[in-house]
């Protein structure tokens, strides 16, 4: 980690920025360039000199703006003489300043109060890949019913005998959170009220002379933004249907099943399930903004490529300047599991909950932070259980952790009930952050 990194403010605020450098602790030269000032910070293991009066005013301006760009030049620096202070501490005394609060009294008391602990809070990091345990695996094989929060995304299906959709595909897909919406011809398809489309072909007399408004209608799925995938059910043998199917713009063609036993139906099932849940991942990230190449680089030279688990251990130490208690959770492709926390009495052989869980799947499809819970819901009380308590309180900070325009994990974290803080600058630096960090 050499070379000077640099990216905009306006991916990554400013007071955001040195909290992540300061839980890093890294030592370099961190310079913010705004409309409203420049600010040169010679940064030492995460800490920097302690400012004068008229030092923490002008760094209280700048930090407040996000108009400019940030430059970090990582490399050794002297070690500071006198009294010295963590880039955060730097950042809540600036901000308290920039907000007309007594400057004298932030620099006399409340800087070197918070200053002043050189510990830092213990991170419980569980093992990437535990044990297995049948026993939780079989409780998450039972989880049938998804709650009526999880219904995020509408999936329309197109057939003409809905009979076998309905006994076997839609109760799983109502768990997944997808809602079917069953169609029969191409003109009543409503595109406005679905996130994907399935037409069932199998019976390619069904579309007998209505094969131009098909083809339309993947048109126009095609052309909206973001695009509307079709999914279409047929038979690979039609060779001049499926080049037309393509041609109109056609985002995946599924292979009708050979037979109808209970077995290969099942294996179909499956298959077309895998199918709409990647094109429904990829029409959510869609909609989501990239992290800029800048920050991506800064976040990858921050943390040591010889501890792979430094990215979880920082970010919490981030959540610990907000809170009591705080779990980072990763989102794999069926569950979601507890990979380290602080405050908690986690267990490392109860750390995964069903990806049908209502609370969690909501943040990680929708990327939206939810800041109360109900602590009566059965999914909080899932949560309980793999964070080691016995209840949750309903102030409480169920943050998504964003990587490459989708959700990686998920941070959960409160203040044993206690009224949350604003955290408008934790839910940027997670939701820009948090998966690069979490790798």
């Amino acid at each position: 980690m050499k070379r000077i990194l640099s990216g905009s403010l306006e991916h990554l605020a400013p007071t955001a920025l040195l909290r992540l450098v300061s839980a890093t602790s890294p030592s370099g030269v961190l310079e913010l360039d705004t409309a409203d000032g420049s600010l040169r910070l010679e940064v030492d293991r995460g800490r920097v000199k302690m400012p004068s009066k008229s030092e923490l005013v002008s760094a209280g301006r700048i930090l407040a703006c996000r108009r400019g760009e940030f430059r970090f030049s990582p490399h050794g620096v002297p070690p500071h003489e006198g009294e010295v202070v963590s880039l955060t501490a730097f950042a809540e005394a600036a901000g308290g300043a920039a907000s007309n609060q007594e400057v004298d009294r932030l620099l006399e008391e409340e800087l070197l109060e918070i200053s002043q602990p050189l510990s830092r809070t213990k991170i419980h990091v569980l093992p990437s890949e535990p044990p297995r345990n049948p026993l939780g695996d079989l409780v998450a094989g039972l989880e049938v019913g998804a709650p009526a929060g999880l219904i995020v995304e509408r999936v329309g299906v197109a057939v003409q005998d809905p009979e076998w959709w309905r006994g076997s595909l839609e109760p799983e897909w109502r768990r997944r959170g997808w809602q079917v919406c069953h169609f029969s011809v191409a003109e009543d398809v409503d595109l406005d009220a679905i996130d994907l489309l399935v037409v069932d072909d199998r019976q390619a007399g069904s579309r007998a002379g209505r094969q131009g408004r098909w083809l339309q209608l993947i048109r126009r799925a095609a052309a909206a933004d973001p695009s509307l995938p079709v999914v279409w059910v047929t038979s690979p043998d039609d060779v001049g249907w499926v080049h037309r199917l393509i041609e109109a713009g056609v985002s995946f063609l599924m292979p009708a099943p050979h037979g109808e036993s209970g077995e290969i139906m099942a294996r179909f099932g499956d298959g077309l399930s895998l199918v709409v849940e990647r094109h429904l991942e990829a029409r959510r990230s869609d909609g989501r903004s990239g992290l800029p190449p800048g920050v991506t680089e800064l976040v990858s030279a921050l943390l040591s490529e010889d501890d792979p688990d430094q990215g979880i251990t920082s970010l919490l130490q981030v959540a610990a300047e907000h809170f009591e208690r705080g779990a980072v959770l990763m989102a794999e492709e069926t569950v979601v599991r507890c990979r380290a926390g602080f405050g908690y009495p986690l267990n490392s052989d109860h750390t995964k909950l069903p990806r049908e869980v209502g609370l969690l799947e909501h943040v990680i499809r929708t990327g939206e932070a939810v800041m109360a819970v109900d602590p009566e819901a059965e999914e909080v009380g899932g949560l309980a259980d793999v964070l080691g308590v016995d209840a949750l309180p309903a102030a409480m900070a169920v943050i998504p952790l964003g990587r490459s325009g989708g959700v990686a994990g998920i941070l959960v974290a409160d203040r044993h009930g206690r009224e949350l803080p604003d955290l408008d600058d934790l839910v940027l630096l997670a939701g820009r952050l948090g998966g690069a960090a979490v790798r």
